[in-house]
């Protein structure tokens, strides 16, 4: 058996195409493997008879039935050679793998019909040497062949023999391999950009170094600085996640650290070897080389000394050249049965950080975070790991047994079958002194008896992202340590109020609230749920925006520990909606007023004119009375609110499940005839048709009689 590698003659040794082939034959030939020559050509115009002829005189050598070809795609003669070149080798029998020096023709969009060609030229090899995971998921989704064998690359050699008298130099420069990329016309000029290529571009601080040989080109990137690996455009950014970049393995050879975008598929091998920085945008990439010691530049130099030596010695295609025999020669090699987490490469980024102080003598870490990811690590700033959580919609965490001057860092991970790979991290957080000025939005939150948990709704009310937010709790008479608990937060910030007062109810712990709200608009919170960090500041932004009565969001029910999506409307978002649409939204989708209260804000003015009722049932009489007096109202589907009930076990919705049926329509009557008496008459027949589905629902809890004497009593009266 005899192990053939193809290989294209005819091009400069400039063009990448042609010196990855070259640097893939001579790597092979230090392990046996021999070279199979093909001359580039424009053979578009060659009949198919002279085209057959060409290819035999290629594969001439190969012993029928016994032979690997790997074959280096592409191979620059066009598809048309290449699916001649596959259908002669299988008529020797030959055992073919296909390596392709770059996949980013198959992910482009644009070229669908040709990747479909392509990947049924590819179904006729053995084995298919492929840059990564996420590649081969890709091709199994488009119909590559289920048993398809598959060799992962990983990442480029750039092998070389030259040995490096010295380290590069710390520069704070940037080195890029080409012409242009996203994001060059804006570049900041306060750090130099270095081009290779014959380029055009013009800018403060740019410079062009022009198209160098590789021997010139490495002498001049071994000086020092960083060597940036960037997309394009928006289809080259998409590729990143699925290929491998040659000008990556060109800057490591060369022992300089890189700067990659987040997401690039062999993100996890350049974190985990220390080999440069992972960014998510290039003014990150020019703060962080823009404030960089010297010390740990020459950490990540000492770092890639140690890797770039694989790299120089070509050892990952010669464990892919291997296992690509063994592949196409054995049962089991090759066989992949990890799953390939595809994650694109769109934004993901900590958009709001803050550390709090909070009760008990701990600090209270509050995070928004925009993107995919399979979890969370909290680090201190010495690196050391605090804590992991795979609950993707944790937004809060309580520090115990911390000093005050403590720095915090959220990283945000996604899962590959090699580990954790982390996507984002925020700016470390201190605890910093805030001042408060103008009250945008006034926060009441009605507690009794919560001791256990109230803590960590007030930790996430004072970790808004809106400065001008006011926290009023009023505690309504609590026996335990809830109104200690208020107390110390009033004493420590000065946006907190605490009220004390006898035991009455929610609802006229609410009133009490609202008579001292400050704010131009008005919220409620439960003692017991969660509010996320930017919540009030994009209702507020909203109702400012739109000049609305009400703003209102979508929420998350907690119900052992899953999270299940509530209140949401197919309304347009961030605009103005009239309140009867609003009803007929509400009509539409069968949706009643049940204990919504908290999930939106209210004009202050139009609250303090109607207060809600001390009744049983207050949030679902109160919310239709108030919104049939309401101009506007605007609505985001963002889940700001949490409605947690797994923090304690007896809520108010327990007592309500434990009423008797007549029990049940008692207080649904009270409910029903308070909104139709008191709400806006202009709205008397929207909130009769609110009346007449709320009742709908009480058949069951009455008896038929009493049913239809009270819808006799409301058509006679409203």
């Amino acid at each position: 058996m005899n192990i053939y590698v193809t290989k294209v003659n005819g091009l400069s040794l400039w063009n990448p195409s042609q010196y990855i082939q070259w640097m893939t034959i001579e790597i092979a030939a230090q392990i046996g493997f021999r070279e199979m020559g093909i001359f580039c050509y424009d053979g578009r115009t060659e009949s198919i008879e002279s085209l057959r002829s060409r290819i035999d005189g290629i594969i001439a050598g190969l012993s029928w039935g016994e032979d690997v070809v790997i074959c280096q795609f592409p191979t620059g003669n066009g598809f048309r050679f290449e699916q001649e070149l596959i259908s002669r080798l299988k008529l020797y029998r030959c055992r073919i793998v296909i390596f392709n020096s770059t996949m980013e023709g198959l992910l482009r969009e644009s070229n669908h019909d040709k990747m479909l060609k392509t990947i049924e030229l590819y179904n006729q090899a053995k084995a298919l040497i492929i840059p990564s995971l996420a590649m081969r998921q890709f091709l199994l989704d488009n119909g590559i062949r289920k048993d398809m064998k598959f060799i992962i690359q990983d990442m480029w050699d750039y092998a070389m023999d030259i040995n490096f008298f010295s380290d590069p130099q710390f520069h704070r420069e940037f080195h890029f391999l080409g012409g242009s990329f996203a994001g060059i016309d804006n570049w900041n000029g306060g750090l130099p950009l270095k081009l290779y290529a014959a380029s055009s571009k013009q800018g403060k601080n740019i410079y062009h170094m022009g198209e160098l040989p590789p021997g010139n080109l490495t002498s001049e990137l071994s000086k020092g600085g960083f060597g940036l690996v960037w997309y394009q455009d928006e289809d080259s950014k998409h590729c990143m996640q699925y290929d491998v970049s040659f000008s990556l393995a060109r800057y490591l050879a060369a022992g300089i650290p890189v700067i990659v975008p987040a997401g690039i598929s062999n993100q996890m091998i350049i974190e985990e070897n220390h080999l440069g920085l992972v960014v998510n945008s290039l003014d990150e990439a020019i703060e962080a080389v823009g404030t960089m010691a010297e010390a740990e530049y020459q950490q990540y130099i000492r770092s890639v000394r140690q890797f770039a030596q694989i790299v120089r010695k070509g050892y990952y295609t010669k464990k892919c050249l291997v296992d690509a025999v063994h592949a196409v020669c054995t049962k089991n090699a090759g066989k992949i049965s990890a799953p390939a987490n595809v994650y694109r490469l769109g934004k993901r980024e900590f958009t709001y950080t803050v550390l709090k102080e909070s009760f008990g003598g701990n600090l209270a870490l509050s995070w928004n975070y925009h993107g995919e990811a399979d979890g969370f690590l909290i680090y201190d700033t010495f690196d050391n790991l605090i804590y992991e959580t795979r609950n993707m919609y944790q937004h809060y965490f309580l520090l115990k047994g911390y000093r005050k001057e403590s720095g915090f860092i959220v990283k945000a991970y996604v899962d590959t079958w090699k580990g954790k790979m982390v996507v984002a991290e925020s700016e470390p957080n201190y605890l910093q002194a805030e001042i408060y000025d103008h009250t945008c939005v006034s926060v009441i939150m009605p507690a009794y008896n919560s001791e256990d948990y109230i803590v960590r709704s007030i930790d996430t009310a004072l970790a808004q992202s809106l400065s001008g937010l006011e926290l009023i709790i009023v505690d309504d008479g609590s026996i335990d340590r809830t109104s200690d608990i208020a107390d110390w937060y009033a004493e420590r910030y000065s946006n907190i109020t605490a009220i004390h007062r006898e035991n009455g109810g929610v609802a006229a712990a609410r009133n009490t609230g609202i008579k001292y709200a400050k704010g131009e608009y008005i919220g409620f919170m439960d003692n017991d749920d969660m509010i996320r960090p930017e919540m009030m500041a994009r209702l507020y932004s909203s109702a400012e925006k739109n000049d609305c009565d009400i703003a209102i969001t979508s929420i998350y029910v907690i119900k052992n520990n899953e999270y299940e999506v509530a209140v949401q409307y197919e309304l347009k978002e961030d605009a103005a909606i009239s309140v009867d649409d609003f009803f007929d939204m509400h009509f539409i989708n069968e949706m009643l007023f049940s204990v919504m209260i908290w999930n939106r804000i209210y004009r202050t003015s139009l609250v303090k004119q109607l207060p809600i009722p001390e009744i049983v049932g207050d949030d679902d009489a109160w919310s239709p009375f108030i919104i049939s007096y309401a101009d506007s109202i605007c609505y985001l589907d963002e889940r700001g609110y949490e409605y947690d009930r797994t923090i304690r076990s007896k809520t108010l919705v327990d007592k309500w499940v434990s009423y008797s049926k007549e029990e049940h329509f008692l207080v649904c009557k009270k409910i029903i005839l308070f909104f139709l008496e008191n709400g806006n008459p202009k709205k008397r027949k929207r909130l009769k048709e609110l009346a007449k589905r709320y009742m709908l629902g009480l058949k069951g809890d009455c008896r038929q009689d009493e049913y239809e004497k009270l819808w006799e009593q409301i058509e006679k009266s409203y």
